[in-house]
């Protein structure tokens, strides 16, 4: 069984609006549950930036006790969701929702532990980068690719940081952190009968909000030729960062889109017969790591990343890197892929979903559709919509996204000491 193989999944909702949703997976005897709320950085007022970072950690609850049964934590905040996980064993499964219901009531925040939270946020904001990846894109890189969103952070706004207050973290709980604000995931080795009665008296308690805060509406975007950014990181290698301006999940006229850009990223970067490697010729030392990301999980326009990293065998500067693959990009839109070639991107695309089959991707997946106002269903037809995706459609999409307003890019080099 793989993610190309739907699985028993069922959902309910509690009175208080809580949305619960249950994937059984059998094959290990372990639970993943996670609770997203539907409320990230895009919901920050414009002179609170931060708050949303500093929430989340208010709200994290029984650190030992989760050490104690085993579970494996991760919580995370994007653009639009503020999600919490814990992956354990089966017999954890109520202490796991415990854990995770707290997470709905009031925090218990001092003035003291909230001005510890703010020092460390703030130093960690002021500091210089302390990884570097291909994955990951400086605040200022962010700023380049999504003008129209204003200032990017890495958790906040120093200035912002310094006049938060008890009540502001608390009010943003209360507006954000509502069950019907919240959806619950449960993926493992449980089923709907084990979990319904289990949710049913663990999340009962916190109220339904009735004024739920909306998000801040988005500005329209606009891209006015392409836009380059030099930048010195913590990176062993010059790397090269592109990112393409392109539609999400919630903003794309035909879904089918997604699907034809996950081939694209396949043929490029994934496989023995990867475009970008070739690139290289026969120097299969050239290049440390390849990467692309796809368009995640946001309810406004996203973005595709290629990235690779050089090494110290590397003959070939940034610049001619860049324009060799903007020349791969420019042939998507000239010429259609012959069937052996899309045959391979599909492939290719396949073996990658099949990668993320695991039970916190699975959870992460199924939430993160449900915020962006998508059916959690899709989950379960990714690897259909991949096998209708033509050539044809390959090409239309490459036309429309792959262009130089759309277009930012980042050449990176090792810090200078």
């Amino acid at each position: 069984m793989t993610l190309s193989t739907p699985k028993e999944t069922c959902e309910f909702t509690l009175d208080n609006g809580l949305k619960v949703i249950v994937r059984e997976d059998h094959r290990t005897p372990a639970i993943c549950s996670t609770l997203f709320h539907k409320a990230g950085t895009r919901n920050e007022q414009a002179h609170q930036r931060g708050v949303a970072y500093i929430t989340g950690g208010a709200a994290f609850k029984d650190k030992q006790r989760a050490y104690k049964i085993g579970a494996e934590a991760n919580g995370w905040l994007d653009y639009d969701v503020s999600t919490y996980s814990l992956e354990a064993p089966r017999a954890a499964i109520q202490s796991v929702l415990e854990m995770l219901a707290a997470r709905l009531q009031p925090p218990v925040l001092s003035e003291d532990r909230l001005k510890v939270g703010l020092q460390k946020t703030k130093e960690l904001e002021l500091a210089d980068p302390y990884f570097s990846s291909d994955f990951w894109i400086t605040p200022e890189f962010e700023h380049l690719i999504f003008p129209h969103a204003g200032a990017a952070f890495k958790f906040g706004d120093v200035d912002h940081l310094d006049q938060l207050t008890v009540s502001d973290v608390m009010r943003w709980h209360k507006q954000h952190y509502a069950p019907n604000n919240s959806i619950l995931v449960v993926v493992g080795d449980t089923s709907l009968e084990e979990i319904q009665p289990l949710v049913q008296r663990i999340f009962a308690k916190p109220p339904r909000l009735t004024d739920l805060t909306p998000a801040n509406p988005a500005p329209s975007p606009v891209y006015e030729g392409e836009r380059t950014i030099t930048q010195f990181l913590d990176t062993p290698f010059p790397r090269l960062q592109m990112a393409i301006n392109t539609p999400s999940l919630a903003t794309a006229t035909d879904s089918l889109d997604m699907s034809a850009l996950q081939i694209i990223s396949a043929l490029l970067t994934s496989g023995p017969e990867a475009w970008i490697p070739r690139l290289f010729m026969d120097d299969s030392k050239a290049l440390s790591n390849l990467v692309t990301r796809l368009p995640t999980y946001r309810l406004e326009d996203d973005l595709l990343l290629i990235a690779l990293t050089t090494s110290e065998h590397n003959w070939m500067p940034l610049p001619q890197i860049q324009e060799n693959i903007q020349a791969l990009l420019e042939t998507l839109k000239a010429t259609p892929l012959d069937a052996q070639t899309l045959e391979y991107g599909r492939a290719q695309a396949l073996a990658h979903l099949d990668s993320l089959d695991t039970l916190e991707l699975q959870g992460s997946i199924i939430g993160n559709l449900e915020v962006i106002g998508q059916p959690w269903q899709l989950i379960d037809t990714q690897a259909q919509a991949l096998q209708s995706v033509t050539s044809k459609d390959i090409q239309r999409i490459a036309k429309a996204w792959f262009t130089p307003g759309r277009t930012s890019v980042a050449h990176i080099f090792p810090r200078k000491v």
